[in-house]
């Protein structure tokens, strides 16, 4: 049918009003939790005739209309993004996290953002109008405000890993990234390097800068300033490290540094196919430090000094504080959790040549 209105009189529709009234709308007027309603609608746990009966007058007072969209309806649904599913840094972290919400009966409903602020930012909108119970973020790249705008507009719990967010209905669990990068360069000064370097992950991303930030800080105690020509960005995978390792030497040209700090596992791979590419060994010409402590770490050539993150249990721990969210339990009084991260010395790392 062709619309003949003129421009002025074709208006949006609100979105709020072209879908009605939502699962939060029915347990505001039952005075129960989203849960309690999914409950009832999907029969996915007991619940008392008096609560019951509640949530259906409010069902029928406002003609809710329960939206599927695909997702299971069987059990409670919670949405897990990461940034790039083909790091096995979130790979142990999903692990962790499916078999804690396993234990709920609950479903995972999981989303690769691939790196693509944009495309995270379409998977968000996309979960405005889904029915699920929670959302678990690791390692976004969007800004803390519109992560916090998100959780105004959804009013659901929401678990943000390796992001700082001060916001008392979301979770953060995370490492303390810059410090652990400031113990990494303090160990390669008390190893007698001064010539240090950082590879960076996408400029945008918190944790690369607060990697950043601990490099610094540490060789500013010692009396050194991190050279423009020793930080250079790349994209968080092997090949991105080696492209940053390359522009790295490229740029030091006849002044290479003795060691760097890289932002990731992933990227220290692919510094150190770059280093040997340009006829250098490791660590007797570069010294080499990862962040993560991944799997293949371990056996790397030479196995890769790094960072560790304890990934399955950041992904148990949020969806543990995700249920408490729900529960109304109270969550940390800072708003986040703090883990360990310990430097595990392997054979990537040595005192500098002499000379």
């Amino acid at each position: 049918m062709i619309d003949n209105r003129s421009t002025e009189d074709r208006k949006p529709l609100d979105p709020d009003e072209a879908k009605g009234p939502r699962l939060e709308d029915v347990a505001r007027q039952a005075g129960v939790s989203a849960t309690t309603v999914s409950r009832v609608l999907n029969n996915t746990a007991p619940v008392s005739e008096r609560t019951r009966s509640r949530v259906e007058h409010a069902i029928r007072n406002l003609g809710y209309v329960p939206r599927h969209n695909g997702l299971p309806t069987h059990a409670e649904v919670v949405a897990m993004l990461v940034t790039d599913i083909l790091n096995p840094f979130y790979t142990r972290i999903v692990r962790g996290a499916e078999e804690e919400i396993d234990s709920d009966g609950a479903a995972l409903l999981l989303f690769d953002t691939m790196e693509d602020p944009e495309r995270e930012e379409r998977v968000l909108e996309r979960l405005l109008s889904w029915e699920i119970e929670g959302v678990l973020i690791f390692g976004s790249r969007l800004p803390s405000e519109d992560l916090v705008a998100f959780q105004r507009k959804r009013k659901i719990p929401m678990v943000v890993m390796n992001r700082s967010i001060r916001h008392s209905d979301i979770a953060c669990v995370m490492v303390d990234a810059e410090r652990a990068t400031y113990r990494a360069t303090q160990y390669l000064l008390n190893l007698g390097h001064t010539e240090i370097a950082y590879l960076s992950g996408p400029p945008i991303s918190e944790s690369s800068q607060s990697k950043q930030l601990g490099v610094q800080r540490a060789l500013k105690d010692a009396g050194i300033e991190l050279k423009p020509n020793f930080c250079v960005p790349g994209f968080p995978n092997s090949e991105g490290g080696f492209q940053a390792m390359g522009n790295l030497l490229a740029a030091a040209d006849k002044n290479p540094p003795t060691a760097v700090v890289v932002y990731n596992d992933l990227m220290a791979l692919g510094a150190l196919h770059a280093i040997r590419n340009q006829g250098l060994r490791v660590p007797e010409d570069i010294s080499v430090i990862g962040f993560d402590d991944i799997a293949m770490a371990a056996h790397a050539n030479p196995p890769l000094t790094t960072i560790a993150q304890p990934k399955y249990r950041m992904g148990r721990m949020a969806v543990q504080l995700l249920r408490a969210m729900r529960r109304r339990d109270p969550t940390p009084s800072e708003g986040y959790t703090l883990l360990e991260s310990p430097l595990m010395i392997r054979e990537s790392t040595a005192p500098p040549r002499k000379g």
